[in-house]
């Protein structure tokens, strides 16, 4: 990292320690839906009441619960209540929060909307990935894949919205070295404000680095699994380095994880379809 990209890096630290920077807020609706969630006496009714009144969320969450991705019964579902009620409180509300990083965080400078794109695109791409890994291998809630894959790469548009002067100014290359230094850090603290469970947290900040301090979780392993996965078949992660020269089974987050050529295979046709899908319900 060249001086005057670790020069700003340390500056837009120190902004948000002292106040000066501050993370993106997840929308009043998340916020009320979160409240329902916690109250045992509302249900399905409650949560569609507040996502109405969002047409994003309205139009996302019926294709989420329509989906194939999503899908578990054989009808249609036409309002809400009974998406609400085919995909439960608490998987609405994470559907909501991975709604708000792909569709709710916005700026105005045209070099940072490629960027947040770029950083959705791939993060939706890991999404449809890590849910169908999740699947073949067991020991992860395949819904809490697709979550994971939505949300570990948050810090890149938490810095981009808080601080889009800084990181517009600074050029192409330098944005992508500097996102690249303090994405785990700021995706960590991002969800962390966010109240967003342990295991997300832990994801977000110590994702694509083996370190003594890694936690052992098998939702970081499925994810860094597919990062290496993906750049195998040209999709290179923009903001993570993937290590050279090494087979994609001697990886140590895929021997952790006991993976062999049938599930990398099985997850390449999986993407084929389920991202195109998954694109259609999150270009609103």
């Amino acid at each position: 990292m060249n001086k005057d990209a670790y020069t700003l890096a340390e500056e837009i630290r120190r902004r948000f320690r002292d106040g000066d920077a501050r993370l993106p807020v997840l929308p009043e609706a998340v916020i009320e839906v979160r409240k329902i969630v916690r109250d045992e006496e509302k249900g399905a009714a409650d949560i569609a009441r507040v996502i109405a009144q969002d047409a994003t969320f309205s139009t996302t969450v019926l294709r989420i619960a329509n989906s194939a991705r999503f899908k578990t019964g054989s009808h249609e579902i036409r309002n809400l209540p009974m998406a609400i009620q085919r995909l439960g409180g608490r998987r609405t509300l994470q559907l909501m929060t991975a709604i708000s990083a792909q569709l709710h965080m916005a700026v105005k400078d045209k070099s940072l909307q490629t960027l947040l794109r770029e950083s959705a695109k791939y993060s939706l791409l890991v999404a449809v990935a890590a849910q169908h890994l999740a699947k073949l291998v067991g020991g992860v809630d395949p819904e809490d894949a697709f979550m994971a894959g939505m949300l570990f790469d948050i810090g890149v548009s938490a810095i981009i919205c808080a601080v889009p002067d800084e990181v517009a100014n600074c050029g192409s290359k330098q944005s992508h070295i500097i996102l690249r230094q303090l994405h785990r850090e700021m995706g960590g603290r991002l969800l962390t404000y966010w109240e967003m469970p342990d295991s997300f947290i832990a994801l977000a900040s110590h994702h694509g680095v083996e370190s003594d301090d890694r936690p052992r979780e098998n939702l970081i392993e499925i994810i860094d699994s597919v990062q290496f996965l993906l750049a195998g078949s040209g999709y290179v992660p923009p903001f993570d380095d993937i290590p050279e020269g090494i087979d994609a089974l001697h990886y140590p987050p895929m021997q952790r994880l006991g993976l062999n050529e049938t599930h990398l295979a099985a997850v390449e046709v999986e993407l084929e379809d389920g991202f195109e899908e998954m694109q259609c319900i999150f270009s609103v």
